[in-house]
């Protein structure tokens, strides 16, 4: 049996008011066809100004008040007089409806109109003998009343119960009770209706039925409800606030169904409420108004009850969507405050916000849990700020100095002088028509300072040196205009924040900026999630967990779509702890495998380079910040260039070895935390040396943020391919591609080059003798500046020369006439086209009258260890005397940056006799 079974409800005005209501019918019903209805923003804000005057509110932006009570009320009967018209024209609109596909959205719609008649009804019942005192006021009344009778008889006949949850018992007892109810309900409607209460027996036997009803059958229904909703609601909730987290931690934009699945129920929860409401409401006019049979109100308790219901469902109905993009609020920078009610129906007067500490939402989440534990909304009483806000005009004067800044493209600092500094802010609420939701939007609001209890307020793990900052909340307290005649309030928590000050901007980055950022990053990944709260977890983290975060984070602040992958891990999972953050943990680390991660683990400065005298100790955390920065820039082609894969991730140097061991003429682009977070070139090349066998790659210096500043990755390539005569590049999927092919790709996806055209047409006045309004035109050709290899000895050079000092063998010197003949020669050999082997037989017609015949093609010293070379022939005073042209063999390679392991080397051999002279011949390149 539906809840809405019975006859119609209809109302029963008395005789006195019988015709002055027939008149203000047909008066209005005329009035309604001439003026159409305003829009739906524009009648929430008519009843959001009509119960601001009936309270008496002050808003910031109102003129004073000097009119008195008799004053304020007859604005407030002129404010609902023109309100009835358009709650006419929206009951005629609803009623118009046949349409048997009524959908959530019509729910919601008969849903707020019914709230909102009852919001001013009641508040009009609760005060008759003062608003009720002429025939026009007893006329508005009965209006307002008919407008219920009507929403009610027409969610009797085409809005049944909402039958989203069929399967779950509790839902169908609580839709049982409510059949219970509605029926009892109606049975009084009758007795009322169709007994003559003559004597005072019969109405006191009245009163007690109602007494009965209300204890026996209302109340155990409310019950019902009220456990039901908060149930239901702590679990949607929770759903909800798992989604924001995942959304804030992995950014990732998509359809969010949890919030709409919250919508639905909190709309599907008010509706079952407003009928009740509203069948209660004509009960109670028609006893106290029409029949008049007591001189006080039996009803009012019961409706009091349903507006308690109404209230605690509606105690937790607001969600605050910021912060939604960064966890991380920087004093003086202004941010966008975004917060709604997702409950429809009663208008809401303000939206009260304030920052609080981790302890302070602990005792907020925990008053908000007793409400729904004695199932009675109670106020929450005032909670100390942790930081002072404020609300900056849309229009404002910026700091003096931002120009020059460096980030004064991205600064958005303010004098905290430009704004008045307050525990909490209020924000006045808007209707949103699309969605049908009281929203609460300021796009500039800054945290001008912490206080000091909000710094104090830390935990044990920031006592104990951890590196974890401060966490903080907002706190959202909106205040609505309950059908009660009261306020009521909703309260609820934000995504937890830190806020970072503005010390040492130059070097926030890589120092202040670090410990927030890993705060966020560990509170947000690890997500001990405690109903609004995330609970701070000092305690380790599985390996693998941390390396799918890693790779998260990277991929999300990056800004890119290709992740670091489990090989990039390798060089990590060995570094990170050390004796001053090691964690005592059983399992932290098997066979030297970090297995377990802490957060102290994180932040610990235990990565460190030496460079000459530089001594630099960092944490993985700043490293990885420092190569966030270098894809923040866009100008650099970073990102573009790791999106498409010709930028590796981090590699051993055994590793990158391998990789080229196969590849005569290659290069590698890699990440790397070698001098904190940077990109480093490793190239394998034949250009400087005529020996095929020197196979040795050389790794160039590594590039870091400021470098890259100067000139972006692609130019960066395409000067070292041309410097060192290198045609491929290695990929990520180990594909090998043309360097110039890759850069003319490039080029085609709108990677803008370093120099957009080859020349400069410049006019000008003083490059001529005429006149000076004369311009002369002129064609410069561009210029750009081209990066080049230091290096000065062919890349395997090494291994020999730590085998000479080994033995006291030839020794290399750098500088001299024959390294520029060799690298000329090269040059030339290969402008030409020329193999080594056709210029080797071109010397071979060389004539020289000291080597009367061809020039024996001496083998390199190059060669392997396990290799013997030839030696050259042993030189004689003659030909000392005369002073020959030898041709010398290419040098020894400098000093690698991964030493070469020593081998022991035999002294080269002629005619199988070992060469040891006292002085050996010095062969100088």
């Amino acid at each position: 049996m539906s809840i809405y079974s019975g006859r119609r409800l209809t109302s029963a005005p008395s005789l006195k008011t019988l015709s002055i209501s027939s008149t203000a019918d047909s008066l209005i019903d005329r009035f309604s066809e001439q003026i159409k209805m305003v829009p739906n923003e524009v009648f929430q804000k008519l009843l959001y100004d009509l119960f601001c005057m009936w309270h008496g509110v002050q808003r910031h932006y109102d003129p004073p008040i000097p009119d008195s009570e008799e004053q304020r009320m007859q604005k407030v009967k002129n404010l609902i007089c023109k309100l009835l018209t358009e709650i006419d024209g929206r009951v005629n609109r609803i009623k118009q409806n046949n349409n048997h596909q009524r959908g959530q959205d019509f729910y919601e719609e008969w849903t707020m109109l019914t709230w909102n008649v009852l919001c001013i009804t009641s508040r009009l019942q609760n005060s008759l003998s003062q608003v009720l005192v002429s025939n026009e006021d007893k006329m508005i009344y009965s209006r307002l009343n008919q407008a219920l009778v009507e929403l009610v008889n027409y969610s009797r006949d085409f809005l049944p119960f909402p039958s989203s949850n069929e399967m779950d018992p509790e839902y169908v007892m609580l839709r049982d009770k409510m059949n219970q109810t509605m029926m009892s309900l109606h049975g009084l409607y009758r007795q009322m209706n169709s007994t003559m209460y003559q004597t005072p027996n019969d109405v006191e036997h009245f009163r007690l039925h109602l007494q009965t009803f209300g204890d026996d059958i209302l109340v155990p229904c409310l019950e019902q409800y009220k456990t039901f909703c908060n149930k239901n609601c702590m679990a949607l909730w929770q759903h909800v606030r798992s989604v924001q987290i995942e959304r804030m931690r992995d950014q990732v934009k998509g359809h969010d169904s949890s919030i709409e699945n919250l919508v639905t129920f909190y709309s599907n929860m008010t509706y079952v409420l407003a009928v009740l409401g509203a069948r209660l409401q004509g009960f109670r006019y028609d006893l106290t108004v029409n029949k008049k049979l007591f001189n006080f109100d039996p009803v009012i308790h019961m409706s009091e009850a349903v507006f308690a219901a109404l209230e605690l469902l509606m105690s937790n109905c607001v969600l605050a969507t910021e912060p939604s993009t960064s966890a991380i609020l920087v004093t003086n920078n202004l941010f966008a405050m975004n917060c709604g009610a997702l409950a429809r129906g009663v208008v809401f007067k303000d939206f009260e916000i304030q920052v609080v500490s981790e302890e302070t939402a602990e005792h907020i989440q925990s008053e908000m849990s007793r409400q729904r534990l004695l199932q009675h909304p109670a106020p929450i009483g005032g909670v100390p700020s942790a930081a002072l806000l404020a609300m900056k005009p849309t229009t404002g004067t910026k700091r003096s100095n931002a120009a020059s800044n460096a980030d004064s493209a991205n600064n958005t600092a303010h004098k905290k002088s430009d704004v008045n500094s307050k525990e909490s802010v209020i924000i006045y609420p808007v209707y949103n028509s699309k969605n049908r939701y009281w929203a609460a939007t300021y796009p500039h609001l800054l945290c001008t300072t912490r206080q000091k209890a909000g710094v104090n307020s830390t935990s044990n793990n920031d006592k104990q040196g951890s590196g974890k900052r401060p966490i903080f909340y907002f706190h959202i307290k909106a205040t609505m205009f309950s059908p009660s005649g009261r306020f009521a309030t909703a309260h609820t928590l934000s995504l937890p924040f830190t806020i970072a000050t503005r010390r040492n901007q130059d070097c926030q980055v890589q120092r202040m900026m670090s410990s927030y950022t890993a705060t966020i990053f560990w509170l947000y990944g690890y997500n001990s999630q405690d109903g609004l709260l995330l609970q701070w977890i000092d305690g380790g983290m599985h390996w693998d967990h941390f390396k799918h975060l890693f790779k998260q984070h990277f991929k999300v602040n990056a800004d890119v779509q290709r992740s670091l992958i489990d090989n990039d891990f390798e060089l990590l999972k060995y570094k990170l702890q050390c004796p001053d953050c090691c964690s005592g943990q059983d399992g932290a680390r098997v066979n030297g495998v970090q297995q377990i991660v802490t957060f102290k683990n994180v932040l610990c400065p235990h990565l460190r380079y030496e460079c000459n005298s530089t001594n630099v100790r960092f944490s993985v955390w700043r490293g990885m910040l420092e190569l966030l920065q270098i894809f923040h820039d866009t100008r650099n082609n970073v990102r573009k260039l790791w999106e498409m894969g010709f930028l590796m991730g981090f590699l051993e140097f055994e590793e990158v070895d391998s990789l080229l061991e196969k590849h005569k003429s290659a290069l590698i682009m890699r990440l790397s935390f070698v001098t904190g977070g940077t990109i480093c070139f490793t190239v394998k090349s034949l250009a400087h040396t005529l020996d095929p066998r020197a196979t040795r790659p050389i790794h160039l210096e590594p590039l870091d943020l400021k470098r890259l500043q100067q000139k972006c990755l692609k130019d960066y390539l395409r000067d070292i391919a041309d410097a060192e005569k290198v045609k491929y590049i290695l990929t990520a999927n180990q594909e090998v591609l043309r360097i110039d092919e890759m850069l003319e790709t490039i080029k085609e996806l709108g990677v803008k080059p370093e120099s957009p055209s080859e020349s400069r047409d410049i006019s000008s006045n003083i490059t001529h003798m005429g006149d000076i309004d004369t311009m002369q035109h002129i064609k410069f050709t561009a210029m750009r500046i081209a990066v080049v290899t230091c290096k000065v000895k062919p890349p395997s050079a090494d291994q020999e020369e730590n085998d000479a000092k080994g033995l006291s063998r030839l020794t290399a010197t750098f500088g001299t006439r024959d390294d520029e003949f060799l690298r000329e020669l090269v040059q030339l050999a290969n402008s030409y086209g020329k193999s080594k082997q056709e210029l080797m037989e071109t010397l071979d017609y060389v004539h020289d009258p000291f080597q009367p015949g061809p020039i024996r093609k001496a083998s390199s010293i190059y060669e392997g260890p396990h290799t013997l070379p030839l030696a050259p022939a042993p030189i004689t005073r003659q030909s000392i005397n005369m002073a020959p042209t030898l041709i010398s063999p290419p040098p020894a390679k400098p000093p690698s940056q991964l030493p070469s392991p020593n081998q022991t080397t035999l002294p080269h051999m002629y005619n199988g006799v070992p060469m040891i002279y006292e002085q050996q011949p010095r062969f100088e390149f």
